[in-house]
């Protein structure tokens, strides 16, 4: 087992949750540590490329509805890692709609920018977790251990809740229980690509009302793909859980059948992508979880909320909250 120096905090999961929470520790003076198991950072804003195409396969969007992460979204703006996509669209409630940002060159041009600065180590599957006096150890498949005072996790809270059995410590006591009952729901989607222009009407996405999509988002007229055009299609939670275990031939066709008046020539390529944790159907009443005298809390976006901007309020309450009791 191969020991990495110390840290003040080890945080579990590099999606915005944990970055943010990272960026705001570190920025207060503390040695932090992100340890994430993908190859890449980011979570469900992820972008993949695909012959020749980028193409946004996670998160769309984000919106800002609390003024606390303003701020933040004002100095993103400055920087050019993300720009306004479009702000109203015919499924507002509010008919002024909302700025929806994006990152210049794809979903995860945002948490690429946050890691810059950041010690993250990716592709670090973590398996089992030891509490050793006043000291968290995480052991990675990998072979390597990480040792922290404070522990965070911002993996899906499944993922969190096993994570935490491995320590086979009565952690959470009679919350357990209800922290177990939270869901996810399932995601699925496809991606294809197109030898002519789409039919989406601006700006570019639309969100059918009845079908197995959820949402169709044409990349192009995104902005982030500029050479060539590719979709994104989004399955209803319903669909995906019918579909989980189905081809891709199967269930990427049926997909592109339901979208197929916006596809007026032929599809070059496609493959689909699920996504085990996607919107959480029943998010925690907080906006996170902590048991101070294990120096552990749980964030990410079944405290935070479903959307980006739950999940990213939910890392730096968690942050907040640390920083006022060390």
């Amino acid at each position: 087992m191969v020991n990495r120096d110390a840290v003040d905090v080890l945080i579990i999961g590099a999606g915005i949750s944990g970055l943010l929470c990272a960026t705001e520790l570190q920025a207060q003076g503390a040695r932090v540590l992100v340890v994430d198991k993908g190859r890449g950072v980011g979570g469900r804003l992820s972008t993949r490329l695909m012959s020749g195409a980028r193409i946004d396969h996670g998160a769309q969007f984000f919106t800002v509805r609390d003024p606390r992460l303003q701020p933040y979204v004002e100095r993103w703006l400055a920087a050019g890692v993300i720009r306004e996509w479009f702000r109203q669209a015919p499924w507002d409630n509010n008919p002024a709609g909302y700025p929806r940002y994006c990152g210049v060159s794809g979903m995860n041009a945002l948490p690429k920018y946050l890691a810059a600065t950041l010690d993250v180590r990716s592709s670090e599957k973590i398996d089992a977790l030891v509490r050793t006096n006043d000291r968290w150890i995480a052991r990675s498949q990998q072979d390597r251990s990480f040792t922290a005072e404070q522990l965070i996790l911002t993996t899906p809270l499944p993922q969190a809740l096993l994570l935490m059995a491995t320590t086979g410590l009565n952690w959470a006591g009679q919350q357990l229980s209800h922290l177990q009952h939270c869901r996810y729901a399932k995601g699925l989607a496809t991606l294809a690509i197109l030898d002519t222009p789409s039919r989406i009407p601006d700006p570019g996405a639309i969100k059918p009302s009845t079908g197995p999509l959820a949402w169709i988002a044409d990349n192009q007229m995104k902005g982030i793909s500029p050479e060539v055009t590719a979709l994104t299609l989004h399955a209803t939670p319903e669909f995906a859980a019918a579909h989980w275990h189905s081809s891709d031939a199967v269930r990427g066709q049926l997909m592109l059948a339901a979208a197929q008046e916006f596809i007026p020539g032929a599809v070059v390529d496609f493959c689909c992508h699920r996504w085990g944790f996607t919107l959480p159907l029943n998010p925690w009443p907080q906006p996170y979880f902590a048991v101070e005298a294990l120096n552990v809390v749980l964030a990410g976006d079944a405290f935070g909320g479903p959307r980006v901007e739950g999940a990213a309020l939910s890392g730096l309450a968690a942050a907040t909250a640390l920083l006022e009791r060390v």
